[in-house]
Parts: C-alpha cells; sequence; structure tokens
C-alpha cells in the first residue's frame, strides 16, 4: 500500500493507529502484561507500519520543500533582466584561439611538382 500522496499517508496511519489501540485494548482486557504485550506480533507489526507512515511523510516534506525552493529559485532567475545574463557570459572569459591548421605533406610536396 505504498503511496507518494500525504493524504493517502496520513489516511494510512491513522487506520494503523486505530488499529493498534483496539488492538493494545483487548490485550489489556485479556490481562497481558507489558512484556506480553511489546512481543505480540500484531502490536510490532502496527507500530513497525506506523514508524514506515512517518519516515515517509518526512520524505514528502523533504520532496515538497526542495521543490518550493526550486520554484522560487526559478522565478528569480526569469524575473532578472536578460542583459544581465547576457554580462555574466561575455564576462566569462575570452574565446580560446584558434591554432593554424598544418598542411598535409603530400599537398606540399605535390605542389611543386606540377609547377
Amino acid at each position: 500500500m505504498a503511496s507518494e500522496s500525504r493524504e493517502t499517508r496520513l489516511k494510512q496511519k491513522a487506520g494503523w493507529e486505530v488499529k493498534l489501540q483496539k488492538r493494545l485494548a483487548l490485550l489489556t482486557e485479556k490481562g497481558a502484561d507489558e512484556k506480553k504485550i511489546a512481543r505480540d506480533a500484531l502490536v510490532k507489526e502496527l507500530k513497525a507500519k506506523i514508524k514506515e507512515s512517518q519516515v515517509r511523510l518526512r520524505a514528502i516534506d523533504a520532496t515538497e520543500k526542495r521543490t518550493a525552493e526550486l520554484a522560487t529559485i526559478k522565478a528569480e532567475c526569469l524575473a532578472r533582466p536578460k542583459e544581465e545574463t547576457s554580462k555574466a557570459k561575455k564576462v566569462a572569459g575570452p574565446p580560446p584561439e584558434a591554432k593554424p591548421k598544418k598542411k598535409k605533406k603530400k599537398e606540399e610536396g605535390a605542389a611543386p611538382q606540377q609547377t
């Protein structure tokens, strides 16, 4: 039941918390002590699912935060005049000098023979 949606994860977490509370109530009603409740397989499973949901929700928060940061950066870049960006490219440095091409030896030797 993996989901990348915050709402879905919150619903899942709430459902597992309700199931955990019901299971804990049932075990305490039967007279189980703390050690027995802690070793119960269903209790362990539900706690693990809740913890997994919390981790996933934190990851979703981090992703949303990063997306918002990138959106602000993009908006700032688009708000800048284009003159500034073109100046930055020109100031970057002079273009590399072109090296003169060497002639092939065959062409040099063939030219004097024909004339």
